[in-house]
């Protein structure tokens, strides 16, 4: 209950109040009882002075001395008094005190008030009292005589009298102190009311009421805390109204988007997605906070989901992709990107867009198709033109006979090798390689530079291999010899006369990477990112008979076999760099001879 109570703001402002009021009124009340203590007691000395004085009047005047202490006692018969008279040597004469014998009594000239009454006339002092016991308050006067009148007042009859005075101050501080507390509820009261006024616009500003504003409330002090309250309340209203702006900006791009767009959460659970992707797949709109596995049945998108929420985004690396495709019962394909950005990771999980691309997958195959059909139909006639203009060749004709019999045949032989580039190419893409075996490398470079020799003896070229004879990886012996055939013949169009063309193996982890390097005339940096399209030759190196087809037969020749390749040009030596990396070979398989396969 008093946690409760001590919770409540105007209960601790009045607490406050009343004790401040209440310290202030006791420490005003023992001050005010402290200095009427001391102005009672100056009183009373008076007072007992001037009756001491009138007394020792009576007692000069009375024929005898106990006549006169008669008189003295019925002046004071409203005071419980006690009178004595000494002699000048302090003996004690007379005592009213009944049971008293004055001559027991000690000799008083060393009492303070008698000794005062002998000095000035007239002495008081408050003290105790050997012969009684008990303390009193004392007041002497001196006669002409040199005798001593002094009278007695027990002590506790003082303070009767100072304690009926000292009540009515009490009584007083007793209404104070009901005026406190009622002053402390009134101001509590006040404050609570005024601050009522803001309680009420920042619940309103909490409900989304965001156009309150506060009055200006009593008291100066309040001035900085009304203006921050208004200016927080009109920045907050700004900012909802950009954030709702953002939100109906970013649906409305959403809806009108024709690719499908999912956005995960750091878990991996769906947020939000656009119409696009429920006209994909209905059940995602109502999967909100489930996994993607639950709406979207494909477990290749959960994995690459989850890896790449498990891959470690830096502010340096900003952002990580993977990228897969999706074929659907319904033979749709999809495309879909899915991009986590490192700078609101612990926000964002991650952004999945799916494309529609059936309809280039439908236009890839029927190119393939067409490739492969084409390059098939064209390889009779072919064969026929070039075997007729070998034929020509042989036969005795003029000059000029020869000279188109030679064209012929240059030609026939240009075309036929693109037909069967095209068909390599057509056969890469149309299957998968397969199952990859353990391939010895050395072997396979023996073979090419066989099969390129009689080229490279034209121009005075040497193939030199710095390549470990252990060196083994997991490939295609057929796939893996055409990669170096065809990076050694491009080497050995552009390298300079008498040069060498050199291959590189080097170990990276469980990686081999393979350079095939020449000291050509390089490939110039506007060129580089096209150089493994098909048909993508050099302006200044079409006069060297290629197709334009070898380093595309390469790069998907490299991929097939789970590799990449990239181009180095100029390479830090400056010469020109082909590099491509596979796997290295298991320790115990078999492995495939290159040479009985060629045979075969």
């Amino acid at each position: 209950m008093m946690k409760h109570l001590w919770s409540s703001f105007r209960f601790r402002i009045f607490c406050a109040v009343l004790v401040v009021a209440l310290a202030s009124g006791i420490i005003g009340l023992f001050s005010v009882r402290a200095f009427l203590h001391a102005e009672q007691v100056d009183d009373f000395r008076e007072n007992m002075l001037r009756h001491t004085r009138l007394a020792a009047c009576l007692l000069q005047e009375a024929p005898d001395l106990t006549q006169g202490m008669r008189l003295v006692e019925k002046s004071l018969d409203d005071w419980p008094v006690r009178c004595s008279v000494s002699d000048a040597q302090g003996r004690i004469m007379l005592e009213s005190t009944s049971g008293v014998r004055p001559e027991s009594m000690d000799n008083h000239s060393d009492r303070p008030e008698m000794r005062q009454a002998a000095a000035e006339g007239a002495g008081f002092a408050i003290r105790h009292s050997a012969t009684l016991g008990q303390d009193f308050a004392y007041a002497a006067a001196a006669l002409d005589d040199g005798r001593i009148l002094r009278l007695a007042l027990p002590l506790p009859v003082l303070e009767d009298v100072i304690s009926g005075r000292m009540s009515v101050l009490f009584q007083v501080a007793a209404v104070a102190a009901v005026v406190a507390v009622l002053l402390a509820a009134v101001l509590s009261g006040a404050l609570r009311a005024s601050l009522r006024s803001m309680i009420d616009m920042v619940e309103a500003i909490s409900h989304g009421n965001f156009q309150r504003r506060l009055c200006r409330l009593p008291g100066q002090e309040f001035a900085p805390l009304v203006e921050a309250v208004d200016r927080m309340a009109t920045n907050i209203e700004r900012e909802v109204r950009h954030s709702a702006d953002q939100a109906a900006q970013l649906e409305a791009v959403l809806d009108t988007m024709s690719d499908g767009v999912l956005v995960l959460g750091p878990q991996g659970q769906i947020r939000r997605c656009n119409a696009a992707l429920v006209r994909l797949f209905p059940v995602v709109g109502r999967q909100l906070g489930a996994q993607v596995i639950e709406a979207i049945p494909h477990p290749a998108l959960q994995d690459a989901v989850d890896s790449l929420l498990a891959e470690e985004v830096d502010d340096e690396t900003l952002s990580a992709q993977r990228q897969l495709t999706l074929e659907l019962t319904s033979g749709v394909s999809l495309a879909v990107v899915l991009s986590r950005s490192g700078l609101a990771e612990d926000r964002l999980g991650l952004v999945a867009v799916f494309h529609d691309v059936s309809a280039f997958v439908r236009l890839e195959k029927v190119r393939r198709d067409f490739v492969a059909n084409v390059s098939h139909e064209l390889r009779t006639p072919l064969t026929a033109i070039q075997g007729s203009a070998e034929t020509l060749l042989e036969l005795e004709g003029t000059p000029q006979e020869r000279r188109f019999a030679e064209i012929i045949y240059r030609h026939a032989c240009s075309l036929s090798r693109m037909v069967d580039d095209l068909l390599q190419l057509a056969r890469l893409d149309a299957q998968h390689v397969g199952t990859l075996e353990d391939v010895a490398v050395c072997p396979v470079l023996e073979l090419v530079q066989g099969l390129c020799r009689s080229q490279m003896d034209r121009r005075g070229l040497r193939l030199v291999a710095q390549v470990p004879d252990t060196c083994t990886v997991r490939g295609n012996a057929r796939l893996l010899m055409q990669v170096f055939r065809n990076l050694v013949e491009n080497a050995s169009r552009y390298a300079p006369d008498g040069s060498d063309i050199r291959i590189f193996a080097l170990p990276e982890g469980d990686m081999w990477r393979f350079r095939v390097v020449d000291d050509g005339p390089g490939i110039p940096a506007a060129d580089q990112g096209r150089i493994f399209e098909r048909f993508y030759q050099v302006e200044r190196h079409r006069s060297q008979g290629g197709t334009g087809l070898g380093l595309a037969i390469c790069k998907h020749a490299v991929e097939q076999c789970g590799g990449c390749m990239s181009l180095r040009s100029p390479a830090p030596d400056g010469s020109t760099s082909f590099e491509f990396t596979l796997a290295r070979a298991g320790e115990n398989a078999p492995v495939t001879d290159p040479a009985k396969e060629e045979n075969a």
